[in-house]
């Protein structure tokens, strides 16, 4: 079936994550398609959320300032919505290794919290959810596929990997459609730059 853009014209669109660089230029784009749009982030400095990314849109969205292992709130903000964006995750490999648990919470834990919300409260909400190529490990062939053994080498591959499959089986299990997307060296405006070792980022986002 192909794309249909119109499928978001008029709809309520709820993106974690959305004051990051891929967060904030998905806004930007359902905006421009005629979607309601929510804009959940913790903007904990580390993680790349900020409001300079959303300027030009900032009258035209809704901004919560709201954890995603914050279970009681995202539940709250998950009711009545159409589409969900789960773009939310702690994305340092190196950070995953140092500080295991943090990295459990965010991209296991809380994702699993999100999903047990849509069972209890909105089946009918769709789902993309941001994994990442690191699931994959060291690659034994390129370009890797889909074929491509799963071999995670670190704490975030793991826990990005359990997020990804919650939302699969959830989508099996209870019929709520979701997706994952294994996102490989995304870059572009808003990219921060970071001395933790996250994915060779590049700095082009403008300060606070």
């Amino acid at each position: 079936m192909p794309w249909d853009p119109d499928i978001f014209t008029g709809s309520d669109v709820l993106v974690t994550g959305g004051l990051g660089f891929i967060g904030s230029a998905l806004a930007r784009r359902l905006v421009e398609l005629g979607a309601k749009v929510t804009l959940v982030d913790s903007l904990i400095p580390e993680y790349g959320g900020n409001l300079f990314n959303i300027h030009d849109i900032r009258d035209r969205v809704t901004v919560d300032l709201t954890d995603v292992r914050d279970a009681a709130a995202m539940s709250s903000l998950i009711k009545k919505r159409q589409f969900l964006f789960n773009l939310a995750g702690q994305t340092s490999h190196l950070d995953s290794m140092t500080d295991p648990m943090t990295d459990l919470n965010i991209n296991a834990a809380a994702q699993l919290h999100i999903l047990e919300a849509c069972r209890l409260h909105n089946r009918d909400l769709k789902i993309v959810f941001a994994s990442t190529r690191q699931v994959y490990g060291r690659p034994e062939y390129l370009p890797v596929d889909e074929k491509h053994p799963i071999d995670p080498v670190d704490v975030n591959g793991i826990n990005k990997l359990a997020g990804e499959w919650y939302h699969l089986l959830y989508n099996d299990v209870y019929q709520i459609r979701a997706c994952a997307l294994r996102l490989t060296n995304t870059y572009g405006p808003g990219f921060r730059s970071s001395a933790t070792g996250n994915s060779g980022e590049i700095s082009i986002s403008s300060p606070t």
